[in-house]
């Protein structure tokens, strides 16, 4: 089993916080190039990538040359205000932290055009931090305020093109909605501190008065707003379909499921019957995959059409999560953990392809896919696969991701879930009526096109940094493909970490 914690959250947190204001500031006093904010920024996600991996053994190093540096740690950092052990949380924040090195990369040339790149960084790096502070997070005061400056600049980065009116609207949209979620998380956080005294999630335990029964409803309904869960959904499609593809990749590809994530951990954490909740989501998620595969089928716009497949491909998480609550299903659990890693790869790679396709060819709506015939076909591939994987095709991520969570939902005797699983199956089938005309129109003019040496060299040459993140994640999605053990293997950790925190 591959042992999933992290001694020290807060020293990612720091790192990040840091790299925020000297990107800033070396961007405004010494005018840095983008490209150079953008190596800044992957480096700054890199490191704490890599922390995370080796803390032991920097740990190990620096109590052997720096003799009680490591008590002086503890010291340092010792509080009650985070988890030192959530395997979840380290294996999402992973995942994050992943991802937006890619896209840092990746903005080195996508973000040549636009204007304010001091500003772009600085809000994408202090928005994953709010994200890892709220996996973190072990007081419901912290998680909020970290909540509060992922959700700000969130909203700030999809509404960062902001001379396109569409953008200025999406922004806005997502910023009335966010609000209300937090003001509803706010009032749930109040009610409990007026019935334990303390906001440490340790000491919310015993209470069945109304106070504290409220605010775990008002922090449960404020995240699932956050979570976009139908029919609090509204906001995703837009916010998606208008921020920049770099971002729209960070947010539909894992921020989503982060913020879920915390709203599952921390509501178990509060005592909220397993049982119950497990209900509650199962017939959320219900909604989720039946919105979000019937609105796809009537898209014009891909990437809206992408953002509607993230409400469906939310719905099969948060299915799987409930089953495994309802049905005490360790296997239920694993397979959630798995299509949200699934799902963040293949996600990620679709909105960036998307994003050299509107960039080279101004392709924004799906009958202009077309245009990409005069790239280079690596992108035109790299889009299919992805759009492969999030079809459930084998032996792609995607596919295996719903075959683990079909065959733990069989496992259950419980009419309901067999029940929903076969929605989970139809939800499935249904998506192809959405995902199919992406490749019909991106491949047929490809196909349709015979070989010419003139034409080959007249190709538009893509950035390499724009097909290195490309690349990097089609490897991932092969070497999922190929291996899924070894994920599996990871999320047994999480897993039954989720188990333990139900009482």
């Amino acid at each position: 089993m591959v042992i999933l914690s992290l001694q020290y959250p807060q020293i990612p947190l720091l790192l990040l916080g840091c790299m925020a204001v000297f990107i800033f500031l070396a961007a405004r006093a010494f005018k840095i190039t983008n490209v150079s904010m953008a190596l800044l920024a992957a480096l700054s996600f890199l490191l704490v990538f890599f922390y995370m991996i080796f803390e032991n053994q920097l740990l190990q190093i620096i109590n052997h040359w720096f003799m009680g540096s490591r008590n002086n740690l503890a010291s340092l950092f010792s509080s009650t205000a985070f988890y030192s052990y959530d395997p979840g949380a380290v294996f999402i924040s992973m995942i994050t932290f992943g991802l937006a090195a890619l896209v840092s990369i990746y903005c080195a040339e996508y973000l040549n055009l636009d204007r304010r790149q001091h500003a772009f960084y600085p809000l994408l790096i202090l928005m994953i931090c709010g994200l890892a502070g709220m996996l973190f997070s072990a007081d419901l005061m912290v998680l909020y305020l970290f909540c509060e400056l992922m959700s700000i600049c969130a909203y700030a980065l999809v509404a960062f093109r902001r001379r396109t009116d569409t953008a200025i609207e999406a922004g806005f949209k997502y910023l009335m909605m966010g609000s209300v979620a937090s003001i509803v998380i706010l009032l749930g956080i109040t009610l409990l501190f007026l019935t334990y005294g303390s906001l440490n999630i340790a000491d919310m335990q015993g209470s069945t008065s109304w106070p504290a029964q409220i605010g775990i409803l008002m922090f449960f309904a404020g995240f699932c707003l956050k979570s976009a869960l139908v029919p609090m959904h509204t906001w995703l499609p837009d916010a998606h379909g208008r921020a920049p593809s770099s971002i729209s990749a960070i947010l539909s590809g894992i921020l989503v499921q982060g913020v879920f994530y915390v709203m599952l951990k921390i509501t178990l954490s509060l005592g909220f019957d397993p049982i119950l909740l497990g209900t509650i989501l199962l017939c959320l998620s219900l909604l989720n995959i039946v919105v979000g595969n019937l609105m796809g089928l009537v898209q014009t716009h891909t990437k809206r059409l992408l953002g509607y497949s993230t409400i469906a491909q939310m719905g099969y998480i948060a299915l799987c999560m409930a089953v495994g609550l309802r049905n005490n299903l360790t296997l239920a659990l694993q397979s959630g953990f798995f299509i949200i890693i699934a799902h963040a790869v293949a996600k990620s790679l679709a909105f960036l392809t998307k994003g050299v396709f509107h960039y080279y060819v101004d392709a924004s709506e799906i009958k202009h896919l077309q245009r990409a015939s005069s790239l280079p076909i690596f992108p035109s591939v790299a889009f299919g696969l992805a759009i492969i994987s999030l079809s459930a095709l084998p032996p792609f991520p995607g596919f295996t991701g719903k075959w683990i969570a079909l065959t733990s939902f069989f496992t259950s005797t419980d009419k309901i879930t067999i029940l929903s699983a076969l929605v989970f199956l139809a939800g499935s089938l249904v998506a192809f009526g959405y995902y199919f005309p992406l490749l019909l129109v991106l491949f047929s003019k490809l196909h349709k096109q015979e070989p010419n040496e003139n034409k080959k060299r007249n190709q538009r040459k893509i950035s390499l940094w724009m097909s290195m993140p490309i690349a990097v994640l089609v490897i991932l999605i092969l070497f999922i493909s190929s291996s899924p053990q070894y994920l599996m293997d990871i999320t047994t950790e999480a897993a039954l970490f989720l188990m333990s925190m139900m009482r």
